[in-house]
């Protein structure tokens, strides 16, 4: 616990402005800021996103803040935290919400609420979610509707470039499986990837490596890790991939 508090401080040290954004933003959260301030230090300047896993909006409200001039899609499934994401957007007009899980087929599926909606999935628990998490209990199944990418985005003419944030609890690979087309006009992919038994039926790291890597998606950088409260070892990784076929094509 002492050395999670220590990281957390120093990583605040590293960027400026960490501290009155906790104080002023609507939604704070440290990952996520720190994740766009990376992203900018990159010279990473996305005119849309497109905010899948949006949850009640830690992701868009950094993004709203740090990237100001780009519209900004949040999408989450469960209407009641679609709710709060709502409450929280409110004041950024270049932000959007929509309520609907996406994954590889349209339609309508299982959506497991959980007790912590940060981890609420298409999935079931892990071993090592179980373990590692023990507050984390599934209360709740709904149906949600479940549409794709390449659906959702088809008839919009999206600024240019496009950023996709993909946090969506294990189901990430079905989200790039049904994003055949619309990665090709993306630039970067922020992905949150696990080490760990976290959801039954996740992709492992290698696995969603090899098919970014099909889709002309090379993996650039970790931008913020997430530690074991227990064991203090890395089990997930928020990743940046960049579109190399699409550089190529701009040649």
């Amino acid at each position: 616990m002492f050395l999670s508090k220590l990281r957390s401080l120093l990583t605040v040290m590293e960027f400026q402005g960490a501290f009155r954004a906790a104080m002023t933003w609507p939604k704070f959260s440290l990952a996520s800021f720190l994740i766009i301030s990376r992203l900018k230090r990159a010279n990473i300047s996305p005119r849309t996103i497109i905010d899948l896993g949006a949850n009640i909006g830690q992701f868009a409200v950094a993004a709203a803040n740090l990237f100001d001039s780009a519209k900004i899609f949040s999408i989450e499934p469960d209407p009641r935290t679609a709710d709060q994401l709502k409450q929280n957007l409110d004041a950024y007009k270049q932000a959007a919400v929509i309520v609907a899980a996406v994954g590889d087929s349209v339609g309508s599926a299982e959506f497991f609420v959980n007790k912590d909606a940060q981890v609420s999935s298409m999935l079931k628990l892990g071993k090592e979610r179980v373990r590692e998490f023990p507050q984390s209990i599934i209360v709740e199944k709904i149906t949600v509707p479940v549409t794709t990418l390449d659906t959702l985005f088809h008839d919009h003419d999206l600024d240019q470039p496009i950023l996709v944030k993909i946090d969506v609890q294990g189901f990430e690979d079905r989200v790039i499986r049904g994003a055949k087309e619309f990665l090709k006009s993306t630039e970067w992919v922020v992905m949150e990837v696990s080490f760990a038994d976290l959801y039954e039926g996740e992709r492992d790291f290698k696995s969603l490596l090899e098919l970014m890597d099909e889709n002309g998606f090379q993996f650039i950088r970790p931008l913020n890790y997430h530690f074991s409260p227990f064991s203090g070892q890395i089990i997930e990784m928020d990743a940046l991939f960049k579109n190399e076929s699409k550089q190529k094509g701009n040649r």
